[in-house]
């Protein structure tokens, strides 16, 4: 019997802005915070420094299962525009990271009933790999779009340190969950982070992937829309 669900964030509960809008926002907010420290730079160098700060964080999580978190990513940012003091640091990060207070994402097709239904027979909880924007963000997101309440836990790798595809994410969240992993199902859209990643960690997987005509070999089930979930569960 199924006791639990767990979901990603971005791309399974929230569809992002687009990217060029992100980073375009991104990038004025840190080039008029660097202009206060005296510091020019052009477009083109901070999307280079941002690329390279997400890259290395990118890889960290998926080969290393470890997040350096926002602060690292900022850290990297710094380093690479070889910035050699700030005069107010705490700026700079919060310039970095709230991107998406000012462009929200948008709820995904078919969430919130979803949630609502799932949410009276089993417990849910969210495991998200985060970007720029970290789990404190978030939460203040999911407030505001009323999805909050729907989960007993939610897991930001910024603030546990451990990142999807590690199983130790997905063993952590059953584990606060108080459900064993062969009777929780983890869905998300990435077959490496979440598909593999769940099932390392002895769960069941289901793969989001609307666009998606084939089957992916390692996933439990193929899903195409959150509201199939409901299905899933009543079979």
């Amino acid at each position: 019997m199924l006791l639990a669900i767990t979901f990603d964030f971005w791309n399974t509960l929230y569809k992002g802005p687009p990217d060029a809008a992100v980073s375009g926002q991104r990038a004025l907010d840190v080039q008029q915070v660097l202009l206060a420290e005296g510091l020019q730079f052009d477009q083109q160098t901070l999307s280079d420094a941002f690329k390279s700060a997400w890259r290395e964080a990118y890889y960290s999580q998926r080969v290393y299962g470890r997040d350096p978190g926002p602060r690292g990513q900022v850290a990297h940012l710094i380093k690479k525009l070889g910035i050699k003091r700030l005069l107010h640091p705490d700026d700079l990060y919060d310039a970095y990271t709230t991107t998406l207070l000012k462009l929200p994402p948008e709820i995904n097709d078919g969430v919130p009933e979803t949630l609502e239904s799932l949410g009276e027979r089993m417990k849910l909880a969210v495991i998200c790999n985060t970007g720029a924007t970290p789990g404190l963000y978030l939460r203040q997101i999911m407030k505001k779009d009323q999805l909050f309440d729907y989960f007993s836990h939610l897991v930001f790798s910024d603030e546990v340190v451990c990142a999807k595809p590690d199983p130790g994410i997905f063993k952590l969240t059953v584990k606060q969950l108080g459900c064993p992993p062969e009777k929780s199902i983890h869905i998300g859209d990435d077959p490496i982070t979440d598909v593999i990643g769940a099932k390392r960690a002895g769960m069941k997987a289901v793969w989001l992937a609307p666009k998606a005509d084939w089957r992916l070999p390692e996933a439990d089930y193929h899903i195409k829309e959150v509201a199939e979930l409901l299905n899933l569960v009543a079979g």
